[in-house]
């Protein structure tokens, strides 16, 4: 065996204990041992420890396990999370969609708005005459009713959920039948 230092030694005392070193290596280390007074305090130490431990009851791990109660039901904690996580996702869809809606209604006034002015009259548009009768103003006023550009600033609050009403009963989807029968430039019935 190669000379070693004594904190090497000191290691080895466990392996000694336990008979884990060679014949050789356990002669050395006894030599050792037997010459230094505090080595050999350390042996004694480690082989009472050793006694104790076999003195003491064994711990049956297993048995300890199997007295244990039985976890709560992984699938409700789940269930209650997922839910929470479905919620959120749908709650995160709907700002985005009203978002989306609003950038798309954004887009559309603004760009119908832009078109406009960029177009200006045409020159082979008609121009109104300058001396309408009060007869045509009020036909024109009565088919425009409440389209673009009608106020509803005179309008009571009845009147004003009535018309919420009546837009959100529309149908957003257009009709498959084409209507011919009406001539919206001459306002009657073709």
């Amino acid at each position: 065996m190669r000379d070693m230092t004594r904190d090497e030694m000191q290691d080895l005392l466990p392996e000694l204990l336990h008979g884990r070193l060679s014949d050789d290596e356990t002669a050395a280390l006894a030599r050792t041992v037997a010459a230094d007074p505090d080595l050999a305090a350390e042996l004694a130490m480690l082989r009472a420890v050793q006694a104790s431990l076999a003195r003491t009851p064994a711990i049956d791990a297993a048995r300890i396990v199997a007295a244990l109660p039985l976890p709560p039901e992984v699938v409700a904690t789940t269930s209650v999370v997922d839910d929470l996580a479905e919620r959120r996702a749908a709650k995160r869809v709907m700002h985005v969609s009203r978002f989306v809606r609003a950038a798309a209604v954004v887009l559309v006034i603004g760009g119908g708005t832009l078109i406009a002015l960029s177009n200006g009259p045409s020159p082979t548009s008609p121009t109104l005459a300058t001396n309408t009768s009060s007869e045509s103003v009020a036909v024109a006023s009565g088919v425009m009713q409440l389209g673009l550009g009608a106020s509803t600033d005179e309008l009571s609050v009845e009147q004003l959920r009535a018309l919420e009403e009546d837009i959100r009963s529309l149908d957003g989807v257009p009709s498959a039948d084409v209507d011919t029968g009406t001539d919206f430039l001459a306002g009657e019935g073709a």
